[in-house]
């Protein structure tokens, strides 16, 4: 198992690993925090980030991303729960995903703080381990702990996630051919959770691990198993997180 689950972790940092972003930096304020700003006082709708296991700085797909957002009104910021230790990566049990997990609670508390925040709107997302830091903190926080009201995740690491009770509207995105962050170990602990029906479960045909990071070429293998990028699932994706977050 615990070989199992560090190939995982590994091929969460190498999904991300082949582009260093060179896109501007965003605002970096308060709290320590990476952030970008939309225009105008507010109040505004809010997103945390949390990244695979390599972190924000190997891959330009968080920053446009949060771009987009930025563009739609919402405020984003990056919960690093690699920089804030000092890490590069996660593997070697150098971060849990409890701990990940509460630097994503912290984070969406620090954003739900801010006056131009509607404290009513945040949301947060995670890739891979990132993923599995959101689902683990649905597991171990109450609903009044977490802060924010809906999560979203991308091949998230379930394989020591936990149900959860809170009841809090889920996006999971997953590839058919993900074999490094299979679905069905995601699927299986949200059937074990108690708000089952609360849970959306997207599976893009022919997709692999990482197939939102168009710095990938579309299949590659590595020892550990196989990611590409694909457009399609890619693109699809983004629309369903449009229409999984609240209305601006």
């Amino acid at each position: 198992m615990r070989l199992r689950r560090n190939a995982m972790i590994i091929m969460g940092s190498l999904g991300l690993v082949l582009l260093s972003t060179s896109h501007a930096m965003a605002q970096s304020g308060d709290g320590g925090y990476r952030i970008f700003r939309p225009d105008g006082s507010g109040p505004h709708p809010g997103v945390v980030f949390a990244s695979g296991c390599s972190g924000f700085t190997v891959s330009k797909e968080y920053v446009l991303l949060a771009e987009e957002l930025r563009g739609q009104g919402y405020v984003v910021v990056f919960a690093d729960y690699l920089g804030r230790r000092n890490l590069k990566v996660c593997d070697g049990g150098a971060v849990s995903l409890s701990d990940a997990g509460k630097d994503v609670v912290a984070a969406a508390a620090w954003l739900k703080s801010q006056p131009s925040i509607d404290p009513t709107r945040i949301a947060v997302i995670g890739w891979s381990y990132g993923g599995g830091a959101v689902l683990t903190a649905l597991a171990e926080h109450s609903q009044e702990q977490l802060i924010f009201s809906r999560a979203i995740v991308y091949y998230a690491v379930c394989c020591e996630v936990l149900p959860w009770k809170v009841t809090i509207p889920v996006l999971m995105l997953f590839g058919s051919e993900d074999h490094v962050t299979p679905a069905k170990a995601c699927q299986q602990v949200a059937k074990e959770s108690a708000t089952e029906d609360m849970v959306k479960i997207v599976v893009y045909p022919g997709a692999y691990h990482s197939f939102d990071n168009s710095a990938l070429p579309a299949k590659t293998t590595y020892r550990f198993g196989t990611i590409g990028y694909n457009p399609l699932a890619a693109a699809a994706a983004r629309e369903e997180i449009r229409k999984f977050l609240p209305a601006k």
